[in-house]
């Protein structure tokens, strides 16, 4: 049948394609997408890919072992493209926060990853107090599971992004926030953040738009369904 002969020509030629590519091309480059905080110089050190290998024979778990051991890269998903080049999805950690401890000062991602402050890369992000900033442990303690998800709920919401300057984890009060705007203690507890912040917000808006902050000493939004200041 003539549609059984033209599938077997498809087959033959993808076969004789498949042969070509591997016998003949090799890895000539590496590409990577842009990145902040890794430059390509580093990610290619780090690949360490001898040009003109066949495909075939790059172990590609290897590469991506070698890549995601810098600093500031979090996951690496390779493609080798049909002309033998080597493309490098990078994803990289995002600082939340600067930790601070005594004259020490460091970033944190999300999952608790220690980061250095990087010459010319610096990010507006909350100080974030009581974990140490001379260590290179991933933070694991429970307290900073609260304070990342206070943080990452914040940044989501914009408003108390812009308006929190610092950050710290007390056992009592939960999370608390100094603003931006005449240091205003800020306490959110634990858990329900989303629900917290726009509280904050509403208030912010509110009260301290027309009332002003000046007297505001502090402001307990740790439940939800109200909001506690305390004033001079």
């Amino acid at each position: 049948m003539p549609w059984i002969t033209a599938i077997m020509m498809v087959t033959g030629i993808a076969v004789l394609a498949a042969m070509y590519w591997t016998q003949n091309v090799t890895i000539q480059e590496v590409k990577v997408n842009d990145l902040t905080f890794t430059s390509y110089e580093e990610i290619k050190e780090a690949a360490a890919i001898p040009f003109g290998v066949k495909p075939d024979s790059l172990n590609l778990n290897e590469v991506i072992r070698r890549v995601e051991s810098l600093t500031y890269v979090r996951s690496v998903m390779p493609y080798i493209e049909p002309n033998g080049n080597l493309r490098l999805n990078i994803r990289e950690r995002q600082p939340i926060a600067l930790l601070v401890n005594g004259s020490s000062r460091k970033y944190v991602d999300a999952e608790g990853v220690r980061l250095p402050i990087l010459e010319g890369k610096t990010q507006d992000v909350p100080l974030l107090y009581g974990y140490s900033a001379a260590s290179s442990d991933t933070i694991k303690a429970e307290s900073f599971v609260q304070v990342r998800d206070f943080l990452m709920k914040a940044k989501i919401n914009g408003f108390a992004w812009a308006t929190i300057s610092e950050v710290v984890f007390d056992e009592t009060a939960g999370v608390v926030a100094l603003s931006h705007e005449n240091g205003v203690k800020l306490l959110f507890g634990r858990n329900e953040f989303e629900i917290k912040l726009e509280n904050w917000k509403a208030f912010y808006t509110e009260v301290i738009r027309t009332k002003g902050i000046d007297a505001m000493r502090q402001v307990d939004l740790r439940f939800t369904n109200q909001v506690v200041t305390h004033e001079i």
